[in-house]
C-alpha cells in the first residue's frame, strides 16, 4: 500500500512538474515570438516579408476557389462605367437614367472644379436629385469633396475602404468616420439605407451589424452584376432595365473591365493569384457593389474576435507544448520525425476547419494560431538546454531532466 501511495504522488509531481514545463515553454515562447515580430514591423530589410504575411489569408483562398463557381448576375444592382466621359456626356446620361425611375443612385466621381458652363449647370441639377447619393474622400489632412456649387439633398458618403494602409488587400470596411469633428458615413451603407425599406432594415437589425469595421463577404467580380458604359446605356431603347434598381456611375477601366487598367483598381480576395499580386484586381465600384449586396442580402460574415484568437493561440500553444515536451522524454530517435507529421497534420486540419468556417460565414484568422503554436513546439529545444542551465546553477526539477 505505502509503495502505491508513494507510487501515485510520484506520478502526480511529475504531471505536476509536466504541466509546469509546458507552461514555461508556451510563456517564452510567446515572449520571443512577440519580440520577432517587433523586430520584423521595424527593420526595414524585412519590410517585404513583413508586408507578404500581412497580405496573406486563408479567406483569400476560399475566396479563389468560389471564383470557379457559376456566378448568377446580381438582379438588384446596375453598374455604368463613366470611362473618361466628358461632363457633358455623364450629364446627359444622368439625366436620362433618372427618367427611368431607379431606386437610388450613386455618383461615385469628386468634381472638384466647376467650369462655369451649361455642362455643369446640367449635371448640377440632375445631383440634385433626391435619389443621387455623392461621394466624398478622407484624408489626413481634410475632406475632398465636390465643388460648393455642386449642392445636393442628400449628405455624401465616403469612398475609402482601408484607411491605415491604401495597398492593402480590401477585407473589410467601415460603415462610418468620425473625422475632423464630425461622423461620416459610407458610400455603399448610405446607398442601401435608402434602397431597402425602413422596415426591413430594422428586421435585419442593421445599424447594429455594421457597427465597427466589417468583413466584406464577397458576391464577385464584375461579371457578378449587370454592367455597361455610357454609350451602351444611352443606346438602348427600353431603358426600364434600371428601374428600382440601385445603379452606380464610376470608373470601370477603359474598355470596360480592362485588366490592365489599374485607375481606381484595388487588390480584394477574389484575386486569381492569392500570393504575389503584382496587378489590383477590382475597381472600387465592384467593391462598392460588393458591399450594398451583402447589406441588402442580409449576408454578412461574422469575424472572430481579437480577444479568442489570442485565447486561441495560448491554449493550442500550450497543449503543444506539453504534448511534445512528453514525447521528446518518450522518444529518442524518432521525435523529430514524429513533431513534423503532428504539426503538419494539425496545420492541415486547422486550415481545413478555417474553410469549413468561411463556408459558414465566420471569420478565423488561424495563420496566428497556427504559426505561434508551430513555434511553440519547436521552441521545446531551447527550453532543454535552458534546464539543462539552471540546473549548473541550482537544483531544477523539469519532466525533460
Amino acid at each position: 500500500m505505502a509503495k502505491n501511495k508513494k507510487r501515485k504522488k510520484k506520478k502526480k509531481l511529475r504531471k505536476w512538474i509536466l504541466f509546469r514545463d509546458g507552461l514555461i515553454n508556451t510563456i517564452l515562447s510567446l515572449i520571443v515570438c512577440y519580440l520577432l515580430s517587433f523586430l520584423f514591423l521595424n527593420i526595414s530589410f524585412f519590410n517585404p516579408l513583413t508586408k507578404a504575411l500581412q497580405d496573406f489569408s486563408f479567406l483569400d483562398v476560399y475566396y479563389s476557389e468560389r471564383l470557379n463557381e457559376n456566378q448568377k448576375v446580381n438582379p438588384n444592382i446596375v453598374l455604368i462605367n463613366v470611362e473618361h466621359k466628358s461632363r457633358e456626356e455623364i450629364g446627359v446620361a444622368l439625366k436620362e437614367l433618372l427618367k427611368a425611375k431607379p431606386k437610388v443612385v450613386g455618383f461615385d466621381i469628386i468634381l472638384k472644379d466647376f467650369k462655369k458652363t451649361a455642362e455643369d449647370t446640367l449635371l448640377a441639377f440632375n445631383l440634385n436629385d433626391k435619389r443621387v447619393i455623392n461621394s466624398l474622400v478622407i484624408t489626413e489632412q481634410n475632406l475632398i469633396s465636390n465643388h460648393p456649387f455642386f449642392t445636393f439633398k442628400n449628405k455624401p458618403g465616403f469612398v475609402n475602404f482601408n484607411f491605415e494602409n491604401q495597398n492593402s488587400v480590401i477585407r473589410d470596411f467601415d460603415s462610418e468616420k468620425y473625422v475632423f469633428k464630425g461622423k461620416h458615413e459610407s458610400f455603399s451603407v448610405i446607398l442601401a439605407r435608402e434602397y431597402l425599406p425602413e422596415r426591413l432594415w430594422d428586421t435585419y437589425k442593421l445599424d447594429k451589424k455594421l457597427e465597427g469595421s466589417r468583413v466584406i463577404n464577397y458576391q464577385g467580380n464584375l461579371n457578378h452584376f449587370l454592367n455597361m458604359s455610357i454609350d451602351d446605356f444611352m443606346a438602348l431603347n427600353d431603358k426600364s432595365i434600371v428601374k428600382e434598381k440601385i445603379v452606380l456611375f464610376g470608373y470601370l477601366g477603359a474598355p470596360t473591365g480592362n485588366v490592365y487598367d489599374i485607375e481606381d483598381k484595388h487588390f480584394t480576395p477574389l484575386n486569381s493569384i492569392t500570393s504575389g499580386k503584382s496587378i489590383p484586381d477590382m475597381f472600387g465600384v465592384v467593391i462598392h457593389a460588393n458591399i450594398i449586396a451583402m447589406i441588402i442580402s442580409n449576408s454578412f460574415m461574422h469575424k472572430i474576435q481579437t480577444f479568442w484568437i489570442l485565447i486561441l493561440t495560448f491554449l493550442f500553444s500550450f497543449l503543444a507544448s506539453i504534448y511534445f515536451i512528453w514525447l521528446n522524454k518518450k522518444l529518442k530517435i524518432s521525435y523529430r520525425t514524429v513533431r513534423k507529421t503532428v504539426l503538419f497534420v494539425f496545420t492541415i486540419l486547422l486550415v481545413w476547419v478555417t474553410l469549413l468556417l468561411f463556408k459558414a460565414g465566420i471569420v478565423l484568422n488561424s495563420t496566428p494560431i497556427i504559426v505561434v503554436t508551430v513555434f511553440s513546439a519547436g521552441f521545446i529545444k531551447f527550453y532543454k538546454h535552458l534546464v539543462r542551465w539552471l540546473n549548473t546553477k541550482t537544483k531544477f526539477k523539469s519532466y525533460l531532466n
